[in-house]
């Protein structure tokens, strides 16, 4: 199984360089994008009758896009695995394609651009940061103030580190580029159908199960997270991060994305906050752009903390094999 192991550890190292020099695929070329665009087509399908035909609509048709994704990847992963076996360039094309594949269902540098990018706009130009934040959260930008931005950047880049880093690499480590892609899909469809607006009937299951798929890694991305505010600022800001998880990771009203942001908002030693939602941690300092380069510093430490955990889990599963 070395050879096994050697394989997957390259697709993971080639998917970190494209994502480190080339980011995003062009939109066309971008399995993501290919996500997306089937589930706008199936939106207006979805919403249309009772709240129970919406619901079962909503638990079939997202189902059906999530089966077709995986089975796709599944076989290419098998197929091409056989295959390129024992054969050089094969080998070399299939280790490429999963790379392209592995990276589109994960961002680390790209988002955390676009987090400074906002930030820094917030000193020259309010109205383009707030016109720019629409890549980072989906809520009402329009009569946020500068600290209100801010900490909505640190949200996003503190949320992210869990559902565009940790949990689509961990899905990688124990089920290859089809786990990858299979969360990626139940993720997408969460941010584009679970809300609770007029989509609240037909995003339910998808909501539901992107809370599943995403328990274990949020969990897990605990440490990493911890560790990643003790390299940076020392054991106060791990203990303090450690303190306003146990304290505040319930008042953000879902199952998973309180972890984060309480973790954040104690290790920045910030109050992050959504206006008349919820407020999480303690105003020990103003969030300034010192501390979304702090966020982004931490999420990066994450993400290589969890890229070692990657290549353990890699290691333990070659060894069991």
């Amino acid at each position: 199984m070395m050879e096994w192991l050697l394989i997957q550890t390259l697709i993971l190292f080639v998917a970190l360089l494209l994502d480190m020099f080339l980011g995003e695929p062009p939109s066309m070329l971008h399995p993501v994008v290919w996500i997306g665009k089937l589930v706008a087509r199936s939106e207006s399908h979805l919403i249309v009758g009772s709240r129970t035909s919406q619901r079962l609509r909503g638990i079939f048709i997202p189902l059906t896009i999530i089966a077709f994704f995986t089975l796709s990847t599944f076989l290419f992963q098998w197929l091409g695995f056989r295959f390129a076996s024992g054969h050089v360039v094969a080998l070399i094309v299939y280790v490429i394609v999963s790379a392209y594949v592995l990276k589109a269902s994960f961002t680390i540098f790209t988002l955390q651009k676009e987090a400074l990018k906002v930030a820094t706009l917030t000193v020259s130009d309010i109205d383009s940061a707030r016109f720019n934040l629409r890549a980072l959260v989906s809520r009402d930008r329009a009569h946020l103030d500068r600290a209100g931005i801010l900490s909505s950047i640190c949200e996003s880049v503190g949320e992210n580190a869990v559902d565009s880093i940790v949990a689509p690499l961990l899905f990688f480590a124990v089920f290859g580029i089809t786990g990858a892609v299979c969360y990626r899909t139940v993720n997408t469809l969460d941010s584009m159908l679970g809300y609770r607006d007029h989509r609240e009937h037909v995003g339910l299951f998808s909501a539901r199960l992107d809370d599943c798929f995403n328990y274990i890694p949020t969990r897990v991305a605990v440490i990493p997270m911890l560790l990643s505010f003790y390299f940076i600022s020392g054991k106060v800001a791990l203990q303090r991060a450690w303190r306003t998880l146990k304290r505040d990771r319930q008042k953000k009203r879902a199952v998973n994305s309180g972890i984060p942001l309480a973790l954040y908002a104690g290790g920045l030693g910030v109050r992050l906050e959504k206006p008349s939602t919820y407020q999480i941690g303690d105003p020990c300092r103003p969030i300034t752009l010192s501390t979304v380069n702090d966020a982004v510093r931490a999420t990066r430490c994450t993400a290589a903390i969890t890229v070692a955990i990657v290549v353990l889990l890699l290691f333990i599963k070659s060894a069991v094999w």
